[in-house]
């Protein structure tokens, strides 16, 4: 993603300005007067703020000057190092502010004075010094300046982490291809524990394309077993085996013994899993057979089969025999070994029917994870899945086993291009899911945890920033150490500019989605007044989106909500995007709707073109200091 166009998104902040109070003895500012007055005393304009302050030589009205600012109480008390007007003499003064601070005149020190002067920011030894050096690995160097206008603007604390931070927040590449990075780096070494979770936590969160196809054919092809015990179902057996999805020595007998097992809960590990709903049905059905409830249990499985597809699976007048085969799991006189086969055979249905009406193949995979010991070596299965139809003679697959698997990764392809509403739009749960698992408020939580008695508080959630720190600390290989440093600076910047300034409160990260079948990422800022609890006020805020669109290429989408009344500016240099848009326009209006926001209005425009009142703004000044702080405190 370029972030090019994100710069002046992450460079709000509502105060901005240099302030009287912020000025510190040392320090070097440039200044205009704007007035003078009796006894060397004169109003300066410094940025866009205006201060009084005393002259310790007489000066002339209407010029520009740099000043030092000199110890004392009271007045601001300005010493005069060099005049800052004149173009032509802006190199000589540059020389002589790095000259008043001991450093030497050359290209990059030169170059650091004159972004400072641009950027209205106070110079002093230290801050030169300090930026100096950290601009020396700074590539590319714009980035490194960004990153040093974000600490001295906001206030945050001058250190080189804080800069690390802020300038992997600036820079390429994006936390989605951080995160992919780091996968790849780990994937290349022999794992640890920490390794081991961070890799989990991450194919979680942000699946690749190629583990999202790896997550599609590994579901097709569990399903294509669930749904029967032909030759083709036993074939799909053999695939997860060979896969490492079932252990090469447990039979189809052995698999379905373990799976009822865990999901009687005679298996602790099982309540440690997040049970999805259909687990949870299908767990109800077994405890009323188990009870000798048949009645019940019918009416549950017969509730099932009435809808499609789980219909196609079993019809109604199959349902008193399936009933009678799964009892027999249950009978307390001893079981001949026929009809057991046929009580798991019968168990295998009930869960191919629970999950029929299921289309999201992941959901699918993690089904069967929980149900069976291995949740990694389910992880990585279909990854192999698409290694042996990479090469299926060297795998040793039969005729029939390649068919199968050609199929499943057809179907996962044409799966993976339809873009439907599920897989395209970030829902609530996938941001708070997100969110959560980054560690974004990793710090508070363990601030909390720690208040009080510990035995009363609850550790902080698993999330990927307590797991960075801790794999930082061991002894690494130096690749998987750089990744891991840059997704924690990357994830840190994230935290340092989601800030709280007065009633304002402020959240900006990057979140991948799914769109058209392929890994995409959007980055959002939410801005708004808090509630009472601390959250951000859904009736009063705004909320940018900038998105990097595979034909639309760069895309900006600025909402407004004002009592929940939303109006929403879409800047795209596409200008037909408005007349594809509007026949979009009534949907997106019932949407908003169904939650209880009304639109007002969408506009768009193209970045660079005429505003009705003669203004020309391009993609990145869109949100200026000026413009962003406005809309702020209005809300």
């Amino acid at each position: 993603m370029e972030t090019g166009a994100l710069h002046s998104l992450f460079n709000h902040n509502p105060s901005q300005q240099v302030k009287t109070a912020s000025l510190r003895p040392g320090q070097i500012i440039n200044g205009k007067i704007i007035k003078l007055f009796p006894e060397q005393i004169a109003e300066i304009q410094i940025g866009n703020q205006k201060m009084i302050a005393q002259l310790e030589t007489p000066l002339s009205a209407n010029e520009r000057y740099w000043f030092q600012v000199q110890p004392g109480e009271g007045k601001v008390r300005l010493k005069v190092i060099a005049t800052g007007g004149e173009e032509g003499k802006q190199s000589e003064s540059f020389s002589r502010i790095l000259g008043e601070f001991s450093l030497p005149a050359n290209k990059e020190n030169l170059e650091l004075v004159r972004f400072f002067l641009k950027e209205q920011l106070p110079v002093s030894r230290e801050i030169l010094q300090q930026a100096s050096e950290w601009l020396k690995s700074a590539s590319p160097r714009s980035s490194g300046l960004e990153a040093i206008h974000m600490i001295l603007t906001r206030g945050l604390p001058v250190t080189e982490a804080t800069f690390s931070a802020l300038y992997t927040v600036n820079k390429e590449p994006s936390l989605t291809l951080l995160m992919e990075n780091l996968l790849q780096a780990i994937d290349q070494e022999s794992n640890t524990e920490t390794m081991s979770k961070i890799k989990l936590l991450l194919n979680e969160q942000v699946p690749s394309n190629g583990t999202l196809a790896a997550s599609h054919v590994l579901g097709q092809i569990a399903a294509t077993w669930l749904k029967g015990n032909d030759t083709e179902g036993q074939a799909a057996f053999k695939l997860l085996q060979q896969a490492a999805g079932f252990p090469a020595q447990e039979s189809e007998k052995m698999v379905l013994q373990q799976m009822l097992s865990n999901l009687k809960n005679k298996n602790d590990r099982i309540l440690k899993e997040e049970i999805p709903a259909e687990l949870n049905f299908a767990k109800k059905v077994i405890a009323l057979l188990e009870k000798g409830e048949i009645t019940v249990a019918k009416q549950l499985i017969d509730s099932i089969i009435k809808k499609e597809p789980a219909g196609t699976i079993m019809k109604n007048g199959q349902l008193t025999e399936l009933v009678e085969q799964l009892r027999q799991l249950f009978a307390v006189s001893p079981v001949k070994e026929a009809d057991q086969q046929e009580g798991l055979q019968a168990f295998k249905k009930l869960i191919a029917m629970v999950l029929a009406g299921n289309d999201d193949s992941e959901s699918g995979v993690k089904w069967l994870s929980i149900l069976h010991p291995g949740k990694e070596s389910f992880s990585n299965a279909g990854a192999e899945l698409l290694k042996a139809a990479g090469n299926a003679e060297m795998s040793g697959l039969t005729s029939q086993q390649i068919e199968l698997l050609r199929k499943a990764i057809n179907n996962a392809e044409q799966g993976m291009a339809i873009s439907n509403e599920e897989s395209a739009i970030l829902t609530t749960e996938k941001i708070k899911s997100f969110l959560s698992s980054l560690g974004l408020s990793y710090e508070r939580e363990l601030a909390e945890a720690f208040k009080g008695s510990l035995e009363d508080k609850a550790p902080p959630a698993e999330s990927l920033k307590p797991h960075l720190i801790r794999l930082l600390n061991e002894n690494t290989p130096h690749t998987v150490k750089d990744a891991a440093e840059q997704l924690l600076n990357k994830i840190t910047g994230f935290q340092l500019l989601s800030q709280e300034t007065g009633p304002i409160q402020q959240l900006i990260v990057q979140m991948p989605f799914i769109i058209g079948g392929k890994m995409s990422e959007v980055t959002v800022q939410w801005s708004g007044q808090k509630t009472e609890d601390g959250k951000i006020n859904a009736d009063y805020c705004r909320v940018l989106f900038y998105l990097k669109l595979e034909h639309l290429d760069d895309t900006i989408v600025d909402m407004q909500v004002q009592n929940r009344i939303m109006s929403m500016q879409v800047i795209n240099q596409h200008p037909s995007l408005k007349t594809v848009a509007d026949q979009l326009l009534p949907l997106l209006k019932n949407k908003l709707t169904e939650v209880n926001y009304h639109l007002s209005a969408v506009s768009f425009s193209v970045p660079g073109a005429s505003k009705p009142n003669g203004e020309h703004k391009k993609l990145v000044d869109l949100y200026s200091k000026k413009d962003y702080s406005r809309v702020d405190i209005k809300i």
